[in-house]
């Protein structure tokens, strides 16, 4: 069973990942254009938790079934959360966007 994956506006996906393909799309993310300029990753657990990344460092983050936004000050804060968050931390992940 796929536990998460991580999917580019711009079409690519892998299955399965951790921090150094976080890392990357990073990366991937800051030399994309606009309409391209985003990217999600999804934990599996009982519910599929989801946040996704857009270029200007808006997070739409959904887990356990609620939705919230967050805007990261930088790419080092956007990391640390998916970070927790490939870490199933969700908790640790509500209080700091709060």
């Amino acid at each position: 069973m796929i536990e998460s994956y991580i999917q580019y506006a711009a079409g690519y996906q892998k299955d399965d990942i951790d921090l150094s393909d976080i890392e990357k799309a990073i990366k991937d993310i800051q030399e994309m254009d606009e309409e391209h300029g985003a990217f999600w990753v999804s934990v599996i657990t009982d519910d599929e938790n989801v946040i996704e990344t857009n270029k200007d460092l808006t997070l739409s983050i959904i887990m356990d079934g609620e939705e919230s936004k967050f805007k990261a000050k930088d790419w080092t804060e956007a990391k640390e959360l998916y970070e927790l968050f490939l870490n199933k931390d969700f908790e640790k992940i509500k209080t700091k966007i709060k």
